[in-house]
C-alpha cells in the first residue's frame, strides 16, 4: 500500500504516540480549511486544481506516520479524534462556519448551507480515517 499517489518511493516515519498525535493535530486546521474551501466556494477550475493538489500533499505526511515501536499504523479511531472529533464534534456547524469565514472575503460562496458542508466534512473524515488507519493514499477522496 503506497502512501503516495504517484511514482515516488514509499516513506514511513516512526514516532512515539504522543508525537504522532501532536503532528496530526498540527495538520488538522490546514486539512480542514482546504477541504472547506473545496466544499464552500465557487472558483475557477484552475484554482480548485491547486487546492486539490495542496490537500493531497497534506495527506501524504499523515499517511506516512507510524507509532514506535514496531512502526504500527495509527488506528482509525485515533485519526478520527485528532482530525474530526476534537475540533468538530458538538460544534460541527460552528467550526465549519468559522473555517468558511477564513476565506469568505476572498472567494464567492456557493449555495451549500453550512449544515450541508458540515455533513460532507463528517462523511469525508469517516472515509479518510479508514484509509489513514491502513496507511493508504487519500488523494482519491478529495472532492472534485
Amino acid at each position: 500500500m503506497d502512501v503516495l499517489d504517484h511514482d515516488e518511493t514509499r516513506f514511513e516515519m516512526d514516532f512515539p504516540r504522543a508525537i504522532v498525535a501532536q503532528k496530526a493535530r498540527g495538520r488538522e486546521e490546514t486539512i480542514n480549511e482546504h477541504l472547506v474551501k473545496l466544499l464552500a466556494f465557487d472558483v475557477a477550475s484552475e484554482t480548485r486544481a491547486v487546492w486539490r493538489k495542496e490537500l493531497a500533499r497534506h495527506f501524504r505526511f499523515p499517511a506516512a506516520l507510524r507509532v514506535k515501536p514496531g512502526a504500527s499504523p495509527i488506528p482509525a479511531r485515533d485519526w478520527w479524534t485528532w482530525l474530526y472529533a476534537d475540533p468538530f464534534e458538538h460544534n460541527e456547524a460552528g467550526y465549519t462556519a468559522g473555517l468558511i469565514a477564513l476565506d469568505a472575503d476572498d472567494f464567492t460562496r456557493n449555495g451549500s448551507s453550512v449544515g450541508a458542508i458540515a455533513g460532507q466534512i463528517r462523511d469525508f473524515h469517516a472515509a479518510l480515517v479508514q484509509r489513514l488507519g491502513r496507511g493508504e493514499a487519500c488523494a482519491g477522496l478529495i472532492p472534485a
